[in-house]
């Protein structure tokens, strides 16, 4: 089963890579990635399709490994209806 990631992040070098890095390492595969025009005057968005590995793999941990990474405003996935905040 596929699910989408919306991610609201900072850019800055390497911001990206770090996010993709970060949910290949927690054992997700990503399938497929959006990124519409962004600028370094604003934040960014990037829209990740993404498939666990294996069942035991939970799109709510992912997403709050995410949140927690460095820049990262907000993760929103379609699975679930709470958006997690990032801390400030």
């Amino acid at each position: 089963m596929t699910d989408r990631i919306e991610i609201e992040f900072r850019p800055s070098e390497g911001a990206i890579l770090r996010l993709i890095g970060l949910v290949e390492r927690r054992g997700f595969e990503v399938r497929g990635v959006d990124l519409p025009q962004m600028s370094a005057q604003s934040d960014a968005r990037m829209g990740l399709t993404v498939q666990p590995r294996d069942a035991g793999r939970k799109m709510s941990t992912l997403c709050a490994q995410i949140a927690k990474v460095y820049g990262v405003n907000a993760v929103r996935s379609a699975s679930m209806a709470p958006a997690y905040e990032a801390a400030s």
